[in-house]
């Protein structure tokens, strides 16, 4: 079989693909578990351009790819906090002009083993604030008290540990989305009764203007760098994303494998 690089897939400008949305009656609603939800999940067929063609910014789009080559190995989860958080902590600086930057909850995804659930397949943005601030009194909790009145930018920074082949990474345009596309939703355990007060994130209901992005055949050296939720901002401008099926890729095409970390971005 041809390889999928020799097919030339990786210079179409677009993939017609299928994005998976929330209803928006889910806005309060609760997540239990992968696939269990109190609410109802809506897919919608969505062009996904590639990135790779496109004028794309950070500050504009709200999304970047780095070439950064790490020596550390992300299976070993000791290791990625000892020696992985540190470099990203340093790439989130000099992109955002921090001084300033926490890296936290690190997570591998996929592989033959699927690790992590496998790739996440639905649009969504990590924490609300309530969300990211629990989350640091968890994580970073000698820091949390001195940043609190601070202004926060949660970044996140995905690399695959091989080329992407399968189910890659999309990321929507954040001048493409209006506040009310964006619910909240939290995360509960089903033995839960009564309301549920976990560190929360949002999910993203459709809109026909949103436009989405993905880097076709992501290599490890390569990270996408992403905003997500910025407590100085009112309107909500946040990078969606998801893992999608790209109708490309060969049927035998070996799972993806990547490794995801948040971080913050501290701001007087």
């Amino acid at each position: 079989m041809l390889s999928l690089k020799s097919d030339q897939t990786a210079d179409l400008p677009y993939v017609d693909a299928v994005i998976r949305y929330s209803e928006r009656a889910a806005d309060g609603g609760t997540i239990f578990e992968n696939g269990k939800y109190t609410f109802e999940m809506e897919d919608h067929p969505m062009r996904v351009y590639n990135a790779r063609l496109a004028d794309i910014s950070f500050e504009k789009n709200g999304f970047t790819l780095v070439r950064q080559k790490t020596d550390v190995d992300l299976t070993d989860q000791a290791a990625a906090m000892k020696f992985y958080y540190p470099e990203v902590q340093e790439l989130v600086k000099k992109l955002t002009g921090a001084k300033e930057v926490i890296a936290f909850m690190g997570i591998l995804r996929g592989g033959e083993q699927n690790a992590g659930g496998g790739p996440a397949l639905s649009a969504h943005v990590d924490f609300t604030e309530y969300g990211l601030r629990s989350s640091l009194e968890r994580f970073a909790p000698e820091r949390a008290e001195a940043i609190k009145g601070k202004r926060l930018v949660n970044i996140n920074v995905w690399r695959p540990l091989a080329t992407v082949e399968r189910s890659p990474l999309a990321v929507c345009d954040k001048s493409s989305v209006d506040r009310s596309d964006f619910l909240r939703i939290n995360f509960g355990s089903a033995t839960q009764t009564g309301a549920v007060q976990e560190p929360a994130g949002f999910n993203c209901a459709y809109n026909p203007n949103h436009r989405w992005y993905y880097y076709p055949f992501m290599e490890p050296d390569e990270v996408l760098v992403f905003k997500l939720f910025d407590t100085g901002e009112t309107n909500w401008k946040m990078t969606a994303h998801t893992a999608f099926d790209d109708p490309t890729s060969a049927p035998d095409a070996p799972p993806r494998i990547s490794y995801e970390i948040r971080t913050v971005a501290v701001f007087d």
